[in-house]
C-alpha cells in the first residue's frame, strides 16, 4: 500500500459521530483513499456502511458524550430482567419507575445535543429516541450497536425477550383510583398494540427511505466519480493522439531526408565515376603525348 490507512473500526466510528449531513461525503473520500491505496477490501466495507438518521445520529452523540449514564442504564435492564425471573412485583415497580426516568432524562439529553449543533429535534424524534433507548435495554444486539456509537436508524423492540423489559409497566400515578379505567380494557391494549405495530411499521419505512437515499447519494458519487475518470482518459487520449500524430509527422520528414540524402548520395557517386572517366581520358592523352614526344627524340 502507498500508504498508511486508518483501521476500519476508527474510519467507522468517526463516519458514525458525524452529523448525517457529512457522512456520504465523507464516506466517499475514505472510498476513494482505501482503493488509491489498493485496499479493495476495506473500501467495499466502507461503501457498504449506510448513512445513519438523525434520531440514529442523536443516539450515537449521546452513547459517545454520556456513556457512564448509558451504562446505568443497561445495568439498570440487568437489574429489571432479574427482578422479573424472580418475580418480584414491588422491586419491578421501583426499577421501572427508575427505567422511565433515566431514558426520559437521556432522551432529554440526546434532544439539547442535537440543538447544540442546530439541530430541530421534534416530538417524534424524541420519542424514537426514547423507544431505541428502551429496546436497546431488551435486545443485546441492539443494545451492542447502541453502546458502540453505531446506530443507523431508530430502533425498536417488538420481540419477546428473556426479561420482556417492553412489557414491564410503568407504575400508576398516586391520583389513579383503585378501579381500572377504559385504559386497562382489553381493547384500549389491542388498539395500543396496533398503534405500536403502526409505529415500528412507520420506522421501518422511513429506515429504508433513508437507505434508498444512502444509497442514492452513494451512486451519484460513484457516477460523478466514473464520469470524471472517463473525462480524464478521453483527455489523455486526446493528448496521445496528438503526440502520435507529431511522432508520425516527424517520422515522414526524417524518411523525406534521408530519402533526399540517398539521392543526393546516389549523385555524388555518378558525378565521381564520371570525374575518374574523364582523368583516366586524360591520363591516356598524357601518356600518348610523351610517348609522341620520346619517338620525335
Amino acid at each position: 500500500m502507498s500508504e498508511d490507512l486508518p483501521h476500519i473500526d476508527t474510519v467507522v466510528d468517526d463516519l458514525y459521530s458525524l452529523p448525517p449531513t457529512d457522512f456520504v461525503s465523507h464516506r466517499t473520500a475514505y472510498v476513494s483513499r482505501f482503493k488509491k491505496a489498493g485496499d479493495k477490501a476495506g473500501a467495499t466495507r466502507i461503501g457498504a456502511l449506510r448513512k445513519p438518521t438523525v434520531v440514529a445520529w442523536l443516539v450515537n452523540t449521546l452513547a459517545r458524550r454520556d456513556e457512564s449514564a448509558l451504562a446505568e442504564l443497561f445495568d439498570l435492564g440487568e437489574q429489571l430482567e432479574r427482578a422479573q425471573q424472580r418475580g418480584d412485583g414491588p422491586r419491578l415497580r421501583e426499577l421501572s419507575t427508575a427505567r422511565s426516568t433515566s431514558i426520559r432524562a437521556l432522551t432529554d439529553r440526546a434532544v439539547s445535543l442535537g440543538r447544540e449543533t442546530g439541530t430541530t429535534v421534534g416530538d417524534n424524534a424524541a420519542r424514537e429516541i426514547s423507544n431505541t433507548l428502551n429496546a436497546a435495554m431488551a435486545d443485546a444486539e441492539i443494545r451492542d450497536r447502541v453502546r458502540a456509537g453505531r446506530t443507523v436508524v431508530a430502533e425498536t423492540y417488538s420481540g419477546f425477550g428473556p426479561a420482556l423489559l417492553s412489557l414491564v409497566p410503568d407504575p400508576p400515578d398516586e391520583n389513579d383510583g383503585a378501579e381500572s379505567d377504559e385504559s386497562d380494557s382489553p381493547s384500549s391494549e389491542i388498539e395500543d398494540d396496533r398503534q405500536e405495530a403502526d409505529e415500528a411499521e412507520r420506522n421501518r419505512l422511513l429506515a429504508e427511505l433513508e437507505s434508498a437515499e444512502s444509497d442514492l447519494d452513494a451512486a451519484r458519487t460513484e457516477a460523478e466519480d466514473a464520469r470524471s475518470d472517463t473525462e480524464r482518459k478521453a483527455s489523455e487520449l486526446h493528448s496521445a493522439a496528438a503526440e502520435v500524430e507529431r511522432i508520425e509527422f516527424q517520422l515522414e520528414a526524417a524518411r523525406a531526408t534521408a530519402q533526399a540524402a540517398r539521392e543526393a548520395n546516389e549523385a555524388s557517386v555518378l558525378q565521381a565515376e564520371s570525374t575518374a572517366e574523364v582523368l583516366e581520358a586524360a591520363r591516356a592523352r598524357v601518356a600518348e603525348a610523351q610517348s609522341a614526344l620520346e619517338e620525335l627524340s
